[in-house]
């Protein structure tokens, strides 16, 4: 029975290793996503700046070629009214292109800047750093996972060696107790489990090899030589 429960006990912290490997890998797999998206978000944003600049340029061009239009009527024009709304109209043209040309700067700073800066350079280290602790991470998942396979099977091989009865009374104890019920008694000469001491009777057959019930508890003791 003992070894039975030592490897379902293996089995068991086996699989709460690989559940929380798994937790890890979607926290990373989530952050990368994170990562991934800030990085998109920043070429997005680039790509806006160069289209808004292309804009501004294109808008820049009409408006100077509206100045230029104007001023060759306003060369021929005879009429004072029609001189006074090609003048505004040459204005209108001209405030364009210095309120245009303003916001440009802008733009171009604004580009200039992100392209400067490291923030993709950044985020690209960050995620080569986290795909490589998750690629780990997918390793010891992998190596556990075939550690798990390994030790069901031998907890297989176990239980086809192993008297129905004592199985029948090793699942009635687990089901009592839980793992581990069976446990070596403690330095003291008591049980680990509610530290009842064992009476000196109990503790020689202990000693001896054999396994005694806890007086107190119920749990199974046997004697585990100390290192």
């Amino acid at each position: 029975m003992l070894e039975i429960q030592k490897v379902e006990l293996d089995i068991k912290e086996t699989e709460k290793s690989i559940i929380r490997l798994q937790k890890q890998a979607e926290e990373l797999t989530a952050g990368m996503e994170e990562l991934k998206k800030k990085r998109e978000e920043l070429i997005k944003r680039r790509e806006r700046l160069r289209a808004e600049i292309k804009k501004h340029r294109e808008k820049i061009e009409e408006c100077e070629e509206g100045i230029r239009k104007s001023q060759e009527r306003l060369n021929l024009v005879k009429k004072a009214e029609e001189y006074k709304a090609l003048l505004r109209e040459k204005a209108r043209y001209e405030d364009c292109v210095i309120k245009l040309s303003e916001s440009l700067e802008n733009l171009k700073k604004e580009l200039e800047g992100l392209e400067k800066s490291d923030e993709e350079k950044r985020l690209l280290k960050k995620m080569e750093e986290l795909e490589e602790e998750l690629s780990d991470i997918r390793y010891s998942i992998s190596r556990l996972g075939g550690r798990l396979g390994e030790l069901k099977k031998s907890l297989e091989d176990l239980i086809s060696k192993t008297e129905d009865s004592l199985l029948a009374e090793y699942e009635r104890l687990k089901k009592k107790y839980g793992l581990p019920f069976i446990l070596p008694l403690d330095a003291y000469g008591a049980c680990p489990s509610c530290g009842t001491k064992l009476p000196s009777a109990l503790y020689s057959k202990v000693i001896k090899g054999e396994v005694v019930s806890c007086p107190s508890c119920g749990r199974l003791l046997y004697y585990e030589a100390q290192a």
